[in-house]
């Protein structure tokens, strides 16, 4: 039994006929809970059951949707909480391999406590040709001046669907930052939804991407500003080639009280084919004065100049992009803190 579920709403409706306002696909809603495995934990880290943590932050929204949102949690019988306490000297590393055919859900909160630093890995696997479903959604929760980096490295099979949410949430002078590497599956839906409640919170993302064949790539990110004098850069750079899709949604929002806060988001989309699609909606909602927001997108193929540059060093049109292409998953892959992560994305990279 499948039923149609509606993702990655955008924050405003825009006209109907860009098909923009968000994405549809059909589920089976039955689930079965894949929790993924820990290469090892860390000192500083335990891991409990559970959906829900002790905490005064407020609950995280959904770039997904509620209705999405909730699905996998229900479906995720047990999920985990893993508590971050002190300072990490080696990531914690978690693995969700899918099978071929699967039908699979997985929650997960990420506590930082006050004063925490470490970074969280998270690699979503499986074979080269496996197809199905697979959907996580990750919570995080950034006490007071916890610093925290959450890097998510998307490697599926060429048939695999995903819904892929982090919903984070952070106090006075926490700190986090994103790194996203989406490299394989048919059609993925990701997103995160950043709340700035304390004062001087920072978040910054950076996404690396490459779409090809027929791969449709559908995303929502969004940062709300609450807090005085807090910060936000998002930055998504990446490459749609062939008959690939790629949909764009970036929300800055400055709500009333948040004076002094500072926002920027830039999206820049390498065009390789004229059948690739790119559908773009940067946005900034201003309910305070006292601010600073800008926001762009871009959208080209190589230029003559660099295309000149690379032939005058014996580098030809295809063998240029190729580099170009894999340049820019390498820009977010060096953010992760993990040699070897590092490198199965370039395994993956020279396989394609």
């Amino acid at each position: 039994m499948t039923e149609n579920l509606n993702l990655n709403p955008i924050t405003y409706l825009t006209w109907h006929w860009m098909k923009i306002n968000n994405d549809t696909i059909q589920v089976n809603p039955s689930f079965t809970e894949n929790s993924g495995k820990e290469e090892k934990l860390p000192q500083g880290v335990s891991l409990t059951k559970g959906k829900a943590v002790s905490t005064e932050l407020e609950e995280p929204q959904y770039s997904i949707g509620s209705e999405a949102a909730s699905l996998i949690s229900e479906n995720a019988k047990e999920g985990k909480i893993y508590t971050i306490k002190g300072t990490l000297k080696e990531p914690l590393i978690i693995r969700l391999e899918s099978p071929d055919g699967c039908n699979e859900c997985c929650q997960q909160i990420i506590h930082a406590l006050p004063d925490s630093k470490g970074e969280v890995i998270i690699v979503s696997s499986s074979e080269k040709d496996a197809g199905g479903m697979t959907a996580l959604l990750t919570k995080v929760f950034l006490e007071e001046n916890a610093q925290i980096q959450i890097s998510k490295v998307q490697l599926l099979g060429s048939a695999m669907n995903q819904i892929d949410e982090t919903a984070a949430s952070l106090g006075a002078d926490a700190k986090m930052k994103f790194i996203s590497v989406e490299l394989g599956g048919s059609h993925v839906d990701q997103g995160f939804h950043t709340t700035l409640l304390g004062s001087r919170s920072d978040f910054t993302s950076h996404m690396g991407y490459l779409c090809r064949n027929d791969q449709y790539l559908d995303t929502n990110q969004t940062v709300v500003h609450k807090g005085k004098k807090t910060t936000c850069d998002m930055f998504t750079d990446g490459t749609i080639k062939d008959k690939s899709t790629k949909v764009y949604r970036g929300t800055i929002d400055m709500v009333t009280g948040c004076s002094g806060s500072v926002g920027n988001e830039m999206e820049n989309t390498l065009n390789l084919s004229p059948d690739a699609i790119e559908k773009s909606a940067p946005i900034i909602l201003c309910g305070e004065d006292d601010i600073s927001a800008e926001h762009g997108s871009t959208i080209g193929k190589l230029s003559k100049d660099v295309l000149f540059y690379f032939q005058s060093h014996g580098i030809d049109q295809a063998l240029a992009e190729e580099l170009l292409s894999k340049a820019k998953i390498q820009a977010a892959a060096d953010k992760i803190g993990a040699e070897s992560i590092q490198e199965e994305i370039k395994e993956f990279l020279s396989a394609i």
